[in-house]
């Protein structure tokens, strides 16, 4: 018997008859570190304590709707932790500070013993893609050594050639393949109102994925099914508008296009709980819940399908909780974008810059600028970038604290508390760079764009561990002092 359980988003739990295995695993309702992201999609009823017993926890990555503090701190710490060898010290400072026994490294190109499960692990292809920031992620394969049924995933990444042909030699010669449907956009943070939204989009999306299973299905055979997960989380209260504003496909909606498309393939967007039981490499059980683990009723679920009705996103409230700095905070401000503006040297808004003529159409300075809302929202400080003091410095134009977005060729604006927060590692990028809290203009984006982006891959922990670890603590010192746990396996 293997079967699989979805958890949520990209989490799993991995049975055979003898071994439990996580893989991702979320366990609390809040998505993004200390939930500044947004709160877990579908909603789910979930019994952590309630788990079989696990003998061993999987983190692909340390992006933080993989490997999340608060979900780590609900698992007993007799479970052996693995976690990507190339994750940052932080990472795996925080694991061996929270008293885990045993936490073991998940190598590029190995294979590990998980009881009766065999996680085999694949080096990505950066060299050659455009990863971003995807940096320590494994594709794997995990099977059964008892020939029931196995399952792959190249997980936010592309599968590399030596995962499809590692498919070919598998005990089973059909399993379930997971594609991850991140597939998110955020035309309405544009100020200028130029970005197009993404209605239609889903049709490309869909095309990507046929083409993904059958270059999948080629190595390996028809997949005993495909499951389509990832997009797990939705936005609450203020930010509520951007269900249907961000997310231009549904899983539900994308596994029906896909299998209309691959005609007799069977593709599906499991819900929380819902598991699949392989023997003999076919499916021979499907169940909507475990005694654990359950959706919603789908009565209660935030409305998420897209419409694309906002072209430019209100201001929203301050992720850190506070919209007026201190003076102090004020005057450290300019010594913590010291290093984004090093950052940015030779990088794409930084070309784009140095491409510009001295004067611009309709009177915009070529220049890049951050817009800085304070007290009452208003935007009350601007930091312009100077390449040639690698630095931000005060802008002091009347008309370029009148009207920022109008003054300068681009720029980002959003609180600024939130920006020393996430600069000096009290907030996670997760909160403010892909949470509808920063707005962004670019009047000539064909020569050089201000990118909210740039901010998300200049706050990975492999750039900053020391910044890191200090939100990790942060986020395990505002943890409750007791927690359900979801138990070890007794050894």
């Amino acid at each position: 018997m293997f079967r699989v359980t979805f958890l949520g988003h990209q989490g799993w739990l991995v049975s055979t008859g003898d071994t439990n295995i996580l893989i991702d695993p979320l366990l609390t309702a809040s998505f993004g570190h200390g939930g500044g992201a947004g709160t877990l999609y579908p909603p789910r009823s979930l019994d952590v304590a309630g788990f079989p017993e696990v003998d061993a926890v999987v983190f692909t990555h340390e992006h933080d709707d993989h490997f999340d503090v608060p979900s780590l701190n609900r698992l007993d710490r007799q479970i052996p932790i693995y976690l990507s060898a190339r994750a940052s010290t932080a990472g795996n400072a925080l694991v061996s500070a929270m008293g885990f026994e045993t936490v073991r490294s998940l190598a590029a190109d190995d294979t590990h013993a998980l009881g009766s499960l065999r996680y085999r692990t694949f080096a990505p292809e950066h060299a050659h893609g455009t990863a971003s920031d995807e940096w320590e992620v494994f594709p794997f394969v995990l099977f059964d050594v008892n020939g029931h049924g196995s399952m792959a995933s190249s997980i936010d990444v592309a599968p590399p050639p030596a995962l499809l042909d590692a498919l070919q030699t598998l005990p089973t010669r059909s399993g379930l393949w997971c594609h991850a449907n991140n597939a998110t956009c955020a035309p309405f943070a544009d100020l200028t109102g130029q970005t197009a939204n993404a209605r239609g989009d889903g049709v490309h999306i869909a095309r990507a994925v046929v083409q993904r299973h059958r270059q999948v299905a080629h190595a390996w055979g028809s997949p005993a099914a495909t499951l389509l997960c990832g997009g797990g989380w939705s936005y609450e209260g203020e930010r509520a508008w951007m269900n249907t504003n961000a997310f231009p496909v549904s899983c539900a909606t994308l596994a029906h296009t896909v299998a209309a498309q691959l005609g007799s393939a069977p593709v599906f967007a499991p819900l929380p709980g819902e598991s699949y039981t392989l023997r003999d490499g076919a499916i021979a059980e499907r169940s909507p819940h475990r005694p654990f683990i359950q959706a919603a009723a789908q009565g209660t679920w935030p409305e998420r399908e897209y419409q694309g009705d906002v072209s430019v996103m209100p201001a929203t409230g301050p992720a850190c909780g506070r919209a007026t700095p201190t003076s102090q905070e004020r005057r450290r401000m300019v010594d913590a974008l010291k290093p984004y503006a090093e950052y940015l040297y030779g990088g794409p808004m930084f070309a784009g810059l140095y491409s510009l003529p001295s004067m611009l159409p309709h009177g915009h300075r070529p220049a890049v600028c951050l817009a800085l809302r304070s007290g009452n929202g208003a935007v009350s400080r601007v930091l312009r970038y100077a390449p040639t003091e690698c630095a931000f410095v005060e802008e002091t134009a009347a008309d370029a604290l009148a009207s920022p977005s109008q003054a300068f060729v681009s720029g980002l604006e959003c609180w600024e508390t939130d920006l020393l927060a996430l600069l000096e590692g009290r907030l996670a990028p997760s909160a403010l760079c892909h949470a509808g809290r920063m707005r962004v203009w670019n009047h000539l984006p064909e020569k050089t764009r201000a990118n909210i982006h740039d901010l998300w891959t200049f706050s990975h922990p492999l750039r900053r561990p020391t910044t890191t670890a200090k939100l990790y603590t942060k986020l395990l010192e505002a943890e409750p002092s007791h927690v359900p746990r979801v138990p070890g396996r007794v050894r």
